[in-house]
């Protein structure tokens, strides 16, 4: 009888272990693999983030509104096309940094507050390069056909990548500049504001002009900012980040900081 009733508790073990993948294991095994977990997510999103964006990139040409004709058609060809390109390093920008977290062996901790943060930071960074310097390729393109390209087809100055993912990439500069202003040095938090606030302009200049031709160069200089800003963002996180990790270790073992002699 014992063993009867043991073998009825223990049945739904019997089916479970006999279903193909092994689901239980892989649910309570879970949190020992959250990096690849992690990993997998933004592999798919990169998948998922070039095929929308060669969606709507082409989505004008069955679009209700009517093509332009003439130079405009071929301009706007030009900018789609660009724009399709670019797609592809963008998609590679986040797939990359999926690799990099699904390869981490850090404690979850760690890896939700150190590895995630600073991968986030790198790939916004640079997705925000990229963007900057197609844009400045395009800008460049309207100034010597002394048409305005870029003022059609932006991205940048208010688009849908500078304006969604920015908040991520300035957020370290931001919280040292309100602490630093918090604790009283206000000298330095106005020096790291206006260091994350500056960017150059993307508004095409004067076509085939020397004026138009500086607003050229501005632009792919924007792409060097935002590459100087990106670093020292992952610059101010990683030593906030170490900070905060020496003191908790600290906090769970405390001692004096003194050197016996």
């Amino acid at each position: 009888m014992e063993n009867l009733i043991n073998e009825i508790i223990d049945a739904p073990k019997m089916v479970s272990d006999k279903i193909p993948g092994n689901i239980t294991s892989m649910v309570q095994g879970s949190d020992g693999n959250i990096s690849k977990w992690v990993g997998m997510f933004y592999r798919v999103a990169a998948t998922l983030f070039i095929l929308g964006a060669l969606y709507n990139l082409a989505s004008p040409l069955w679009a209700d509104d009517p093509l332009p004709s003439g130079m405009d058609l071929v301009l706007m060809f030009i900018v789609l096309l660009t724009w399709m390109y670019a797609a592809f390093p963008m998609s590679d920008v986040i797939r990359s940094a999926g690799d990099t977290l699904g390869s981490s062996d850090s404690g979850i901790v760690k890896f939700i507050f150190g590895d995630l943060v600073l991968a986030n930071i790198r790939m916004v960074g640079h997705l925000m390069a990229i963007v900057a310097f197609f844009s400045a390729c395009l800008m460049t393109l309207g100034w010597a056909l002394d048409e305005p390209i870029l003022g059609l087809f932006a991205m940048m100055d208010g688009g849908a990548v500078s304006e969604n993912i920015s908040w991520m990439f300035d957020l370290p500069m931001v919280a040292t500049a309100d602490f630093a202003n918090w604790v009283g040095f206000e000298g330095v938090a106005g020096v790291i504001q206006s260091w994350s606030d500056l960017q150059f302009t993307y508004e095409a200049g004067e076509g085939q002009s020397w004026a138009g031709l500086i607003e050229c160069c501005w632009a792919f200089a924007g792409v060097v900012l935002v590459l100087a800003q990106l670093y020292v963002s992952l610059a101010i996180y990683s030593f906030l980040f170490g900070l905060a990790s020496s003191f908790m270790n600290w906090f769970k073992n405390p001692y004096l900081p003194t050197k016996s002699v």
